[in-house]
């Protein structure tokens, strides 16, 4: 069995007043997910164009450095 089976069957052995307090922390969850996705998607690509090399050469560049 899954987790997540198991989970399923442990919800539906629960009353109303427990699933509600389940679904009200899940919904939590769900939306610091998506706030934190949304903070970090403001911030993407801010730096493009500072640095006038593409970012993976540049990666590629320090790791070479470092195993000379």
């Amino acid at each position: 069995m899954t987790k997540v089976q198991y989970i399923l069957k442990e919800i539906n052995d629960l009353n109303s007043n427990e699933l509600e307090m389940i679904l009200v922390e899940i919904y939590k969850k769900v939306s610091q997910e998506k706030k934190i996705k949304s903070i970090l998607n403001e911030y993407k690509g801010i730096g493009k164009g500072i640095w006038k090399i593409d970012a993976q050469k540049y990666i590629d560049q320090e790791r070479n450095q470092d195993r000379a």
